[in-house]
């Protein structure tokens, strides 16, 4: 019997991968038979994002730094500039030492950049959340999954999506969102932990409060501002306070942030922060009355926590979604649905109840389960796909 650890790199590309990531270092970090590297990578490193890179730092994971995403360019050609770089810096360790698994998650720029250099490095590729439907990401998530070992879809729709596309049964391992495994695994803040976080904000988090997330639209600049425009008008309608976060480090999201800024600038009961840490983050998710935006956070972290979102744009169209989502198009929509969330009294308790499609649970543990098990040979890069055979 082989008692060499494993070698498991796990790549994080900004603070929103690496929460959802978080329950997987983890576990990953108690298991002797694993030796775990952590890649921290593009908006991890930007001055701009806040410098994420030090959350993961002080979380202990020691993270090897690369390939910085360029403050000064948002533009799509910075983000292919920026595949470049991930690509030529990961091929540039991996003259040194390989690992013998490289974990990503989902679709970022950096993700498929990595998914080519893992490729021609012959490095296998385990790939999580694929098989997913979104309208802004689905080419660079598919992408990754032609190039992937094993493939672990959240959700039932996804693997029968990757086997009906041709992959191979046996790569193809649903075992739910880690996600959820996040959301789950912080507890509600204390009252103390609300004073402190509310210090920090300027903002009174003792009672009513809504939480704005939204995130650019890649080469739709003016879709991109019209969406947050309405998503500003609905909450600037309840005249609740609002706590508005940092897009992703996407193309687009600097004019984002300059909207967000201004807005923020006008009133007290509003205020906008780069980041927040996981745990404060999903304990505010946790007791806001609603999250408006169109992250992915709205669609699988909340439909765990049973938190109403308004879900607003394109951005996030055709994904798998609970009973918590609901979709606006325009701010008379918006501010329509964010009313109607807010004066339902019993939604919050009935949310609760709906199970979330995208599991409930100890998703980690499947995963690390899997990786062990997969024996490391040839087959894993003779990649057939069976429709096509």
């Amino acid at each position: 019997m082989n008692s060499t650890p494993i070698k498991i790199a796990v790549l994080t590309g900004c603070r929103s991968d690496y929460g959802l990531l978080l329950p997987l270092l983890r576990v990953l970090r108690d298991e002797p038979r694993c030796e775990q590297t952590v890649y921290a990578a593009a908006g991890h490193l930007s001055v701009k994002m806040g410098l994420t890179a030090r959350q993961v730092e002080a979380d202990g994971f020691a993270p090897i730094h690369l390939a910085p995403l360029d403050d000064a360019d948002d533009s799509p050609t910075g983000m292919a500039a920026l595949a470049g770089r991930v690509t030529e810096s990961l091929a540039s360790l991996w003259r040194q030492d390989k690992p013998d698994w490289l974990v990503v998650l989902g679709d970022r720029v950096e993700v498929l950049a990595a998914a080519v250099a893992a490729w021609y490095a012959r490095v296998p590729l385990a790939q999580l959340q694929p098989g997913d439907l979104s309208l802004v990401d689905n080419g660079p998530r598919h992408a990754t999954s032609r190039l992937a070992s094993l493939l672990f879809p959240a959700t039932t729709l996804a693997e029968e999506r990757l086997l009906s596309w041709g992959e191979e049964p046996w790569r193809v391992k649903q075992v739910g969102s880690l996600s959820v495994d996040n959301a789950l695994s912080h507890p509600p803040l204390g009252e103390k932990e609300l004073v402190e976080l509310g210090a920090e904000t300027g903002l009174d988090l003792s009672g009513d409060l809504l939480i704005l997330l939204y995130h650019p639209i890649p080469g739709e600049a003016a879709a991109t501002l019209s969406g947050l425009d309405a998503c500003l008008t609905a909450v600037d309608s309840t005249g609740l306070p609002t706590l508005a976060v940092y897009p992703n480090a996407d193309a687009g999201g600097g004019a984002i942030i300059e909207r967000l800024s201004s807005w923020a600038a006008t009133g007290s009961q509003q205020t906008v922060v780069k980041n927040l840490p996981p745990s404060s983050f999903i304990g505010l998710l946790r007791r806001c009355r609603t999250l408006i935006g169109n992250s992915s956070a709205g669609i699988i972290e909340c439909s765990a926590l049973g938190t109403p979102v308004v879900n607003v744009g394109s951005r996030q169209g055709n994904r798998e979604r609970g009973e918590n989502v609901f979709n606006a198009a325009c701010a008379d929509e918006a501010r329509s649905v964010l009313s109607q969330i807010l004066t339902d009294e019993n939604l919050r308790e009935r949310l609760r109840q709906s199970p979330s499609p995208y599991g409930s649970g100890e998703t980690a543990e499947r995963i690390i389960k899997t990786l062990l098990e997969t024996p490391l040979n040839d087959s894993l890069f003779n990649k057939g796909l069976e429709t096509f055979a």
